[in-house]
């Protein structure tokens, strides 16, 4: 068996506080693509876990939900997407397996077509020239609340018919889940989690009352009336709307906005490619999927395998975890050429910044034309983006995150 280096800790949040520990990953695929790690005092549960870490190996696991469950596997009562057993796996939408998942994910999909994410282009365009406008006549700020985080909140405020007023609230109850700052350890429950979480219930159970009795024209009306024909039940439960509501939200304003600031981070530690885009005068649609690469949101989701099988030499027994780290999967020197360049250019560009399979991302098309607009809005106003402080980071080896981004923005001309 294959095992994880001596010293070297995957579930220890301080390896993940400074960004995603790519020399780590680097080493780590070197030695081999699945890997044993044995459990540790950060470690969920005391278990150990497979670790996953080439772009072959994760697309294995994720193109094979019939032998890698999104719900649990074995004689494990649940299990889900992080390392942690969660008991909502198998009612939220990304914890689910087919056929549940397919009809949940049908229904959902009623909601999120191109068309509503056409109609957004031109408000999301002028909003964002505000946003980077009032950043330019400030000079300095921070990026990541004062655009990058910005703009996706409240695109998912327009998308969903949330009151544009609640977003802050509402990124502050769901923030636990992605930034485990003082010490805490992944998904720890504190009487402050708890607090946050009950509220955000709350805000769902009205919300998804208000859209029930008086639908309007946005997603969480429409995804709350969809009906498909020949599923029971037909429409969506209270439980499962609440569970999507949840989902959406903390995705939409969350991943997105950790790919913008991140971009931005690109851009310093390479000028040319500011240089190029500022050139192009808009971002095309290459530069928006290396970016997504670059960023890497989400730096791993979990499985846990339903059979005794074998995974690149290893043999995993039904009910283990079974870890696929995307973030190593984008650096893969085997699939990316000079995969440490950022390249803007880069085609072909196979990563896995919005998963692969029967989970690919439903919001990837929001991602896309928040992050390019962003880019085409700094490429038409900003001269020079200057790091003005040190990135801080999230602590979380679930999501790669920048909590605070100093940047002074000048104007062009």
């Amino acid at each position: 068996m294959a095992r994880i280096p001596e010293g070297v800790d995957l579930t220890d949040l301080d390896l993940f506080a400074g960004g995603f520990p790519h020399d780590v990953f680097t080493r780590l695929r070197h030695v081999a693509p699945v890997l044993w790690h044995e459990p540790t005092e950060h470690t969920p549960e005391g278990e150990g876990f497979w670790s996953v870490n080439s772009h072959a190996a994760c697309m294995t696991v994720v193109h094979d939900p019939g032998a890698f469950s999104s719900e649990t596997g074995g004689t494990r009562p649940f299990g889900g997407t992080t390392l942690n057993d969660l008991p909502v796996a198998g009612l939220m939408l990304n914890m689910m397996d087919d056929p549940r998942h397919q009809r949940v994910r049908m229904l959902v999909s009623k909601g999120l077509t191109s068309r509503m994410i056409a109609r957004l282009e031109d408000d999301l365009r002028a909003r964002t020239a505000q946003l980077v406008a009032a950043a330019i006549d400030r000079g300095d700020c921070d990026f990541v609340n004062e655009i990058a985080g910005e703009l996706p909140m409240q695109a998912i405020c327009i998308l969903m018919g949330i009151p544009e007023a609640d977003r802050h609230q509402l990124f502050d109850w769901i923030e636990h889940a992605f930034d485990f700052k003082g010490g805490r350890e992944a998904f720890e429950t504190t009487d402050e989690v708890s607090r946050a979480a009950i509220s955000m219930f709350e805000y769902g159970t009205a919300l998804i009352a208000e859209k029930r009795a008086h639908p309007a024209d946005d997603m969480l009306s429409v995804v709350c009336h969809a009906r498909l024909a020949g599923e029971d039940p037909p429409e969506l439960t209270d439980q499962e709307l609440q569970f999507f509501f949840s989902l959406l939200w903390a995705a939409g304003a969350d991943t997105t906005r950790n790919a913008i600031a991140g971009a931005v981070v690109a851009l310093d530690a390479f000028p040319d490619q500011w240089r190029a885009l500022r050139a192009a005068r808009c971002a095309s649609s290459a530069a928006v999927e290396e970016i997504v690469r670059w960023t890497h949101p989400a730096a791993y989701n979990r499985r846990t395998a339903t059979r005794d099988l074998e995974l690149f030499g290893e043999l995993v027994h039904a009910g283990e975890k079974v870890v696929f780290w995307e973030a190593s999967a984008n650096r893969d020197e085997d699939v990316f050429a000079h995969p440490f360049r950022f390249d803007l250019d880069r085609d072909p560009n196979p990563h896995l910044g919005f998963g692969h399979g029967v989970h690919h991302c439903l919001g990837a098309n929001l991602a896309r034309l928040e992050i390019r607009v962003v880019l085409d809005e700094l490429c038409a106003r900003v001269g020079e983006i200057e790091l003005t402080g040190p990135v801080e980071w999230t602590r979380s080896n679930k999501h790669t995150g920048i909590r605070h981004l100093p940047v002074r923005l000048t104007r062009d001309g």
